[in-house]
């Protein structure tokens, strides 16, 4: 894969609309209209990324939808640090692996290979074969029990070759020397912090900032992957406030949930300094499928869609059992002195056009609506099936049930088992007022077999077969 190119696509070259406004002022000479169009030319067009990642899976759990999103529209490098030799596994099957750091790391390789397919990406290497020399291994991690989960300290036992331990001179002029093979226009990599603290994303940082400082090749943009802390919050309330989140994991741990108000990752930095925020809601698909290619490090990953004001659109898991959500917005902050943010703004803006979020969830109104639309569903299916079920019997009766197990299988697609359930409710009471409240005549006759199959099998057919079916087929995956 490493020496494959994806030829950039046409980038548009004359701005964001910038000349339609100036005619709309109307009051412009032509030599200011000159300028103006001479400055937007003169904008940082971004034709090559280069993305530095620690380990297989960070360039899909950091930043996959604006990997996929960038691989469509340019040539876009990135280099994995190591081969997580020492991550944790997910899965019994795959356990195994723990004793055989080799194996692991080619196991963990070939997961990330088809991440990359998924993601779009034809153009990769691992940083010790720029300089063929010795493995560049995985430090490993534990976790600080001051911020369990959250903020990750280095391990103990760390090997000489490990990446947060080998001198820095190697990794960063082998990162320089693929700066100047690439020359990318835009460099992105962890912040200072490490996303979480793993050693191996610091050092990823530091290699990435001295290898810019130390190449030829002068990048117009360096910029950190980050997430602003009130989105942050905002993606954990809506993950806590869900009704249908998975309990256990793949390997039938319990799942837990962020705690509210507790401590952030260092990727949450404040508002204030994000310079760039990108609607990556289309990548999605991408995303998911490349989380589902790292099985050994994701679990129930899972979209539901994104709603006006939220910016969460699914959930993952890792190892450690914490429900963390997807999010269909992506952030950059600028390196210090490294590109101008206005500049960075209009150059990716150019390269990604915006696009309207996926409305799966739809809004502040959709739900409460979608739950009286199943409502008054249930309430018809019901009347219409107690009417008609001592038609031609058996097939009246079972005509009507199958109406009810469809309607309450509709009604779960609107909004999961909030409208199965007012689904179901709705039609139960339905036919118990038509069965003791007559309309006139009798439609239901309790001492009747037939009747009382349909008065007593309505329950199930309407709460219980439409709730068993697999969440899986309900989930937009």
């Amino acid at each position: 894969m490493s020496d494959q190119r994806r030829s950039p696509r046409p980038v548009d070259s004359d701005g964001s609309g910038g000349s339609t406004s100036l005619a709309e002022g109307g009051g412009e000479s032509r030599a200011e209209i000159g300028e103006v169009a001479d400055a937007a030319v003169a904008l940082p067009e971004i034709r090559r990324v280069l993305v530095v990642a620690p380990h297989p899976d960070d360039e899909t759990l950091t930043a996959g939808a604006l990997v996929a999103a960038l691989a469509g529209h340019c040539q876009l490098t990135l280099v994995t640090c190591t081969r997580g030799e020492r991550g944790e596994m997910i899965g019994a099957d795959l356990a195994h692996l723990l004793d055989d750091p080799a194996e692991l790391a080619g196991y963990r390789a070939g997961e990330l290979e088809r991440a990359l397919t998924a993601l779009g990406v034809v153009d990769h290497l691992f940083l010790d074969t720029v300089d063929g020399g010795p493995r560049l291994v995985d430090s490993g991690m534990r976790w600080d029990e001051g911020a369990h989960l959250v903020r990750a300290l280095p391990a103990l036992d760390a090997g000489t070759d490990a990446f947060s331990v080998v001198p820095l001179e190697r990794p960063v002029a082998a990162l320089a020397a693929v700066i100047d093979r690439v020359q990318p226009d835009l460099v992105l990599t962890d912040e200072p912090g490490g996303g979480y603290g793993h050693p191996d994303h610091q050092r990823a940082h530091e290699v990435t900032m001295a290898a810019v400082a130390a190449a030829q090749h002068d990048p117009a943009f360096v910029a950190w992957l980050v997430r602003p802390e009130s989105a942050v919050r905002a993606a954990q309330e809506w993950l806590r406030n869900r009704t249908d989140l998975p309990t256990t994991g793949d390997d039938g741990a319990p799942l837990t949930l962020p705690e509210p108000g507790g401590q952030l990752p260092s990727i949450a930095v404040p508002d204030a300094t994000v310079d760039l925020e990108i609607d990556v809601s289309p990548q999605l698909p991408d995303l998911l499928a490349a989380m589902r290619a790292h099985r050994s490090q994701v679990q129930v990953p899972t979209l539901v869609g994104t709603a006006e004001g939220v910016p969460a659109a699914g959930w993952y898991a890792l190892s450690n059992g914490l429900l963390q959500p997807i999010l269909g917005r992506a952030w950059l902050r600028l390196a210090p002195g490294r590109g101008d943010p206005e500049k960075l703004r209009a150059a990716v803006g150019r390269l990604v056009a915006p696009a309207p979020a996926q409305t799966v969830d739809g809004g502040r109104w959709f739900r409460p609506a979608m739950v009286a639309f199943s409502l008054v569903l249930g309430l018809m299916v019901a009347a219409v099936g107690t009417a008609f079920h001592r038609v031609g019997p058996p097939w009246g009766l079972l005509a009507a049930f199958v109406a009810l197990v469809a309607g309450g299988v509709l009604a779960r697609t609107f909004v999961d088992r909030a409208g199965q359930a007012a689904f179901g409710t709705a039609a139960v009471i339905m036919v118990v007022v038509m069965t003791y409240v007559r309309p006139g005549d009798d439609v239901l006759v309790t001492g009747e077999p037939i009747g009382l199959a349909w008065l007593v099998g309505s329950i199930p057919a309407a709460l219980l077969l439409p709730a068993l079916l697999p969440k899986r087929w309900f989930a937009d995956s």
